[in-house]
This record gives C-alpha cells, sequence and structure tokens, in this order.
C-alpha cells in the first residue's frame, strides 16, 4: 500500500485543542473503525486492539511541546517490537486500509 500522510498545523484555543483529542479518544472507544478529520480531510481506519503509546513532552525555554503518538500494525500478532502482544488474538484481525476522503 503506498504511504499515505495528512498533516496540518493550526493555533486553537487550549478548549479546541481539549475538544479534538477527546473526539480521537472516543473514536477509539467506540470501536476500531475510526474516522478522523483534519481540516477538510478526513481518513477512516482500522485500529488494532492493541497500540503502541508513545509520549514525549519537551521543555526548551519558553517553549513547551508535548507529542502523542499511537501506532500499531495490521497484524498485531506478527509484530516482533512488542512482546506484550499476545501470540493468537482472542478475535481475527482485521486488515485496516486507511482510506482518504476529501470535503464533506
Amino acid at each position: 500500500m503506498p504511504k499515505l500522510e495528512i498533516k496540518r498545523k493550526s493555533e486553537l484555543s487550549r478548549a479546541e485543542a481539549a475538544e479534538r483529542l477527546i473526539a480521537i479518544g472516543q473514536a477509539l472507544a467506540r470501536g476500531s473503525e475510526v474516522e478522523l478529520e483534519a481540516g477538510d480531510d478526513s481518513i477512516e481506519t482500522v485500529v488494532a486492539d492493541r497500540v503502541r503509546w508513545e509520549f514525549e513532552i519537551e521543555v526548551d525555554g519558553d517553549e513547551t511541546e508535548i507529542e502523542i503518538e499511537i501506532s500499531w500494525r495490521d497484524d498485531p500478532a506478527t509484530d516482533p517490537d512488542d512482546d506484550a502482544a499476545p501470540a493468537t488474538p482472542a478475535k481475527p484481525a482485521r486488515r485496516g486500509r486507511a482510506r482518504k476522503t476529501t470535503g464533506k
């Protein structure tokens, strides 16, 4: 599958940033099929039952940066980096394919 990347930068109020984080959390909690929006673009993908989570805080002078990265493989049973993943998933892994849509 070809690489797909959507990148958007914008300045938001603290409340707007919180709303976006909550929307991502709610989408993940609802199920494996997740639609995420970035401006006029959106992407639909299937998220594995187990994900890798990275959290980083960097303070450089008067600037603070928080990075949250969530990643997964389509078949978590074949992920060599994750010793915590079960050898046999509880249910068959669904192969997810990201689909980009524009303007609604």
